[in-house]
């Protein structure tokens, strides 16, 4: 059956980037990374603009879950949940064995998921080395982590 033709997720590409970083900068999330990690980012477009987006930046056996954003317009309607399921889904397709993310708002929303807070200092090496937690979340970010 799928998901109908608004929710249906998309692989985006250099053609989205600046909707990618619009939307991010609306949502008051980190976009200056964006154009380097391109390929980790899907969708969820309807109209002629991006509704929703996520992105999963992997690195070797553990991954970054990043940039879930959705249009105010558009909050309520699942989208996020949609995104979120679809990245956790492709994570463990990929052999991922351990998802984590940062939040300065959300640590409620991804304890759905199955994620739990842990302490900054106990993240993987590997996400320690990415912007994401060295410059663009700020040091209050609280730091999640699902074990797949």
């Amino acid at each position: 059956m799928g998901l109908p033709v608004d929710r249906q997720i998309i692989h985006l590409n250099t053609s989205h980037l600046s909707d990618i970083e619009t939307l991010l900068q609306n949502c008051e999330l980190p976009f200056e990374d964006c154009n380097e990690h391109l390929d980790c980012f899907f969708g969820v477009a309807g109209g002629d603009k991006l509704r929703a987006i996520g992105a999963l930046q992997t690195l070797g056996s553990v991954a970054l879950l990043r940039s879930i954003a959705v249009l105010p317009e558009d909050r309520g309607k699942g989208l996020a949940g949609i995104i979120t399921q679809y990245l956790l889904d492709l994570a463990q397709s990929k052999g991922i064995v351990e998802l984590y993310l940062l939040t300065e708002t959300a640590e409620n929303y991804f304890t759905r998921f199955g994620f739990r807070i842990v302490d900054r200092d106990t993240v993987a090496d590997e996400i320690k080395s990415t912007r994401q937690y060295t410059s663009l979340c700020p040091s209050s970010a609280q730091a999640m982590r699902l074990p797949l």
